[in-house]
């Protein structure tokens, strides 16, 4: 006859079995702390990684549903508070979801495919998605310092998103670090709420965030006096002495210009820039890679060439 299970039984198994008592010798004792020590970060690290997991796919659904919206038809009905029907552009129901969304962003072959918002400075989108709320993952956003309205877009946007392990966001930004990747994916997809077309990246490097990572200078990716052709012309070298590709893609006084920034790990409080310019009226849309190669002395900050142990080699 089998014996009946008794919980009490099973309880006092568990304390004798894998919690020290006074019936303990020393390496019993150390043996089972061990033991509760490494059972405790396993519940912790299970904890935190299904959290992870669980706030990475709640943040997936969101960007989503926004996709759908804006990759959806070129009107849609919607059914408004006072349960009326609308039809709407899928950028009047976004704006509608959230007054700061101001454009959208494509960049083929990564999970870059994100609405872009703005606010009155560059701290709230850090911590709060596309739905106001809060959250690690953010939401990509224009710099707050640039004016895109209806009668006046600045002739340079600056992007900023995080650059997460699990690739949303600006996570796979990096990707264009590789050539390959580059002539596969020379373009931009881009649309404010009051214009759109496709960019042509000319420009892909790593930055300092902090001036004395770089001899008390940071490349201002804001622009300088676009009024001024040497200014600019200035501006944009300074952006190709930069780049780890050559991409061949010229760039003009008076083109529209996108710039995209995330964090890289190349040294603490790096940036990693990407810069294009938008496609010309009646120039085509397709870039020619053959030309595309990489720069075999791009002008990283002082900083770079320090963690390595290396020699400055450029003059200022």
């Amino acid at each position: 006859m089998h014996k009946r299970f008794n919980i009490f039984d099973f309880f006092r198994f568990i304390k004798y079995s894998y919690l020290p008592n006074k019936n303990d010798n020393f390496g019993q004792v150390l043996i089972k702390l061990i033991f509760l020590l490494s059972l405790t970060a396993f519940i912790v690290a299970s904890v935190y990684i299904s959290g992870y997991f669980i706030s990475a796919k709640k943040h997936d659904n969101i960007i989503e549903e926004a996709r759908n919206i804006w990759h959806g038809a070129s009107s849609q009905v919607i059914i408004n508070e006072n349960n009326e029907k609308e039809v709407l552009s899928p950028k009047e129901i976004l704006l509608r979801q959230n007054g700061d969304f101001k454009g959208w962003i494509k960049l083929g072959n990564t999970k870059i495919d994100n609405p872009i918002y703005q606010t009155d400075n560059n701290e709230y989108y850090l911590d709060h998605n596309l739905n106001r709320k809060k959250s690690a993952y953010g939401a990509l956003y224009f710099d707050c310092r640039n004016t895109i309205a209806n009668d006046r877009i600045d002739q340079n946007l600056v992007i900023y998103g995080h650059e997460m392990k699990n690739g949303s966001m600006f996570g796979q930004l990096k990707k264009l670090r590789s050539l390959d990747f580059y002539k596969q994916n020379p373009t931009i997809e881009f649309s404010t709420l009051y214009s759109e077309g496709t960019y042509k990246i000319y420009s892909i490097f790593v930055l300092n965030a902090v001036k004395a990572d770089d001899g008390g200078k940071i490349y201002n990716i804001l622009g300088q006096d676009f009024a001024i052709k040497s200014s600019f012309d200035r501006w944009v070298n300074d952006a190709l002495s930069r780049s780890l590709i050559n991409t061949t893609v010229d760039v003009e006084f008076g083109d529209e210009i996108i710039t995209l920034v995330t964090c890289t790990d190349d040294f603490p409080n790096a940036r990693f820039v990407v810069m294009a310019r938008k496609t010309r009226e009646n120039e085509s849309t397709n870039v020619d890679t053959e030309g595309a190669t990489v720069n075999p002395n791009p002008k990283y900050p002082r900083r770079w060439y320090d963690e390595r142990g290396l020699e400055y080699p450029f003059k200022n």
